[in-house]
């Protein structure tokens, strides 16, 4: 259903095309072991431009398999679950036959595994890509499904084994994702009208049941003026309302039938305007007013999902604007100083709006807010690195020795920012992770593979002390793993899941890396 409730509009696009696929015969492997092949990925902890320059291409794992003569070993594609695209550009070619790239083959990431070691899975990309690459979005969980949204296509797989369950695609091109799902396994994702022109609007909005791969309503955003701008649009899922920042306005929706809630504008009096919107257990507005004076300072509000009725604002400190947000409840944000660029805080936030605690960073080669990830584009609840369990801040430090070399973990207590400890694992670079559904106190870490360690699924105490070992990853898997350089992670019912930032597309001919891994995963087996 297409709904207009915001006036007359132009015409929408086709709507999504949702597509039950085959399972996806390279998950799980059942074949003899065999080699694993060569990867390369982008570093964790730097900044997105440094990134560029020193690793192009990078965060892309290409499956590889040699001729029968012991050949060489080119990229090989996986299966695609769609009919050739045509082609977006004059002088682009489409997807070859099937009949000339050979037969296909892939990493089989269980080969050799031990006694004690976990299970794997691994995807491949199936996409087709333009030359520029991709980037990946939010890891989603629910039921027995893991979902993510790619380029032009929202794709679950099976939880356990990485079956390719469903896929919907859309007529344009993904630009933002929530990072939760509502409690009943929805999404609400936002693509550009088409492909093919470079509208640069954000402005088609599908419900999306992860469960099952339904699409639900649809919706085409329409603008009221210059402060209702749909050139860079974001969404967050709270309870039961979709939420949608267009510029300084946002918009609310019912997720279950598309019903305009609410608007919210920002404020003319004092300057604000709204830099995102965070879900989750709650509703957050991110805004920064005065910007250029010395009057300068973030200001965040928490609204009631259902009404729009703002329950309390918190004020930051003048000359500081708010960036991120670590946790919606508790309330969690990254501050950045106006003055001094080396300079950045986190402040916890009471339940009426209080700031409870004030934990501030002088010295960015001990800890970077968002591990120097950048940001390209991103919600403000895009920010790696950190994670909030109960009333502790779990933060990643930065690599002590280069790019690869190992960190530690920080916690914090958000009642009195106080460092509670720090703790490092046999010399890996350390990585909190996201865990949907609760479960003990502590925090998982995710031990990031390197070329000489397997990666390892920990758990760290709410006290700190030895870790311990949850999940040990697979030694066939280390490569492919080492190259998404814990881009997108997630630990879900006893799994964990994670995927680079990012596909490139081919170097020559701009069509996607089909042998691309695109998301991992490890569990008991």
């Amino acid at each position: 259903m297409v709904s207009r409730d915001h006036g007359p509009g132009p015409v929408p696009p086709p709507q999504p095309e949702h597509r039950p696929v085959p399972g996806n015969p390279y998950a799980r492997p059942q074949s003899a072991p065999g080699p694993a092949g060569a990867g390369r990925g982008r570093a964790f902890g730097i900044g997105a431009g440094a990134l560029a320059l020193l690793l192009v291409g990078a965060g892309a794992f290409v499956l590889t398999r040699g001729d029968d003569d012991g050949g060489s070993g080119e990229p090989v594609a996986a299966e695609s679950s769609r009919a050739p695209r045509q082609p977006e550009r004059p002088g682009k070619t489409g997807r070859s036959d099937d009949k000339d790239r050979g037969d296909r083959g892939v990493v089989d990431v269980n080969a050799g595994r031990g006694p004690g070691d976990a299970e794997a899975w691994v995807a491949v990309n199936d996409i087709e890509l333009p030359g520029k690459g991709a980037m990946l979005f939010d890891l989603w969980h629910a039921g027995d499904i893991v979902a993510q949204a790619e380029y032009d296509e929202i794709t679950g797989f099976g939880a356990d084994d990485g079956t390719k369950k469903w896929s919907v695609r859309v007529p344009g091109e993904v630009c933002d994702t929530p990072v939760n799902a509502s409690p009943d396994g929805k999404v609400a994702v936002l693509y550009t009208e088409s492909r093919a022109r470079q509208t640069g609007k954000c402005n088609q909005l599908q419900v999306i049941d992860l469960r099952t791969g339904e699409k639900g309503w649809h919706k085409e955003l329409v603008e009221h003026g210059l402060s209702d701008s749909t050139s860079m649009a974001h969404v967050a899922v709270s309870g039961s309302t979709v939420m949608v920042d267009q510029d300084s306005t946002a918009h609310a929706y019912r997720l279950r039938d598309g019903k305009r809630l609410y608007t919210s504008r920002t404020e003319r009096q004092g300057a604000c305007y709204l830099r995102g919107v965070a879900g989750g257990s709650g509703l957050l507005q991110v805004q920064s007013c005065a910007a250029g004076s010395e009057r300068t300072h973030g200001r965040l509000k928490k609204l009631d999902p259902r009404t729009g009725k703002v329950e309390w604002v918190y004020r930051g400190k003048k000359g500081w604007t708010i960036d991120k947000v670590y946790s919606v409840d508790p309330a969690v944000v990254t501050l950045r100083s106006r003055e001094d660029t080396d300079k950045w805080a986190v402040a916890a936030v009471g339940a009426r709006g209080e700031q409870r605690s004030w934990i501030e960073f002088a010295d960015r080669e001990e800890f970077e807010m968002c591990t120097g990830a950048g940001d390209s584009g991103e919600g403000v609840q895009n920010c790696p690195g950190g994670v909030v369990s109960g009333d502790t801040l779990y933060l990643a430090g930065s690599p002590e020795d280069g790019l690869l070399g190992p960190s530690r973990v920080a916690a914090f207590d958000l009642a009195t920012g106080r460092r509670a400890w720090s703790a490092g694992a046999n010399g890996r670079q350390l990585v909190p992770v996201a865990a949907s559904g609760g479960g003990r106190a502590g925090v998982i870490i995710y031990a990031r593979a390197s070329l000489g360690k397997t990666g390892q699924t920990l758990r760290f105490g709410a006290g700190g002390g030895k870790p311990e070992v949850l999940l040990r990853h697979t030694a066939a898997a280390r490569e492919i793993e080492s190259g998404m350089f814990a881009g997108i992670t997630l630990y879900a019912e006893g799994r964990f899941y994670v995927s680079p930032t990012r596909l490139d597309g081919r170097s020559h001919g701009g069509k996607g890396e089909e042998g691309e891994g695109r998301l991992l995963s490890f569990g008991k087996p």
